[in-house]
């Protein structure tokens, strides 16, 4: 935020009070504003209205459902490349997969935010991750697990 000069919201529990108060006294001019822990409507809210999701993860995370929810608000996703949102973002397209733990990267993936269209964000979550999509997928899958399991030879009792 200070780089940039663009106002930073965070969102989200606060888990480590006392790296906030670092953070907030090292960059006391800073233009960062804490939001805390918001309901999925006030954080659609929010998300509306910012140019990109940063999404910082230290670790290898799973799944990132915070970065398909600013998808479907029409909002680009800016990640290191580490964890969930490697399968989730589109490099240049829906967003930016930068190096891990890259300000620069970071920086420089904001800078190129005006490349990135909206409704690319948008229809990537409608067409992968809505509930028919989701859907689809699950039955697929039942349906190999079926398939398989046919070819199997059936278990002998004893």
């Amino acid at each position: 935020a200070n780089r940039t000069g663009l106002r930073l919201k965070v969102m989200g529990a606060m888990h480590d009070k006392a790296y906030w108060k670092q953070i907030c006294e090292a960059f006391p001019s800073a233009p960062i504003e804490y939001l805390g822990f918001l309901s999925t409507h006030e954080l659609q809210q929010q998300l509306r209205q910012c140019r990109a999701l940063l999404m910082t993860p230290r670790w290898v995370e799973a799944f990132g459902n915070v970065a398909i929810e600013a998808l479907a608000c029409g909002v680009p996703v800016i990640s290191y490349r580490r964890g969930g949102p490697t399968e989730i973002v589109r490099d240049g397209e829906t967003g930016f997969l930068v190096e891990p733990d890259s300000v620069d990267g970071l920086i420089e993936a904001i800078a190129k935010l005006d490349t990135i269209n909206r409704k690319n964000c948008r229809a990537l979550a409608e067409i992968e991750y809505s509930l028919e999509a989701l859907g689809d997928r699950f039955d697929a899958w039942f349906q190999d697990i079926v398939r398989e399991a046919g070819r199997m030879p059936t278990p002998q009792k004893n």
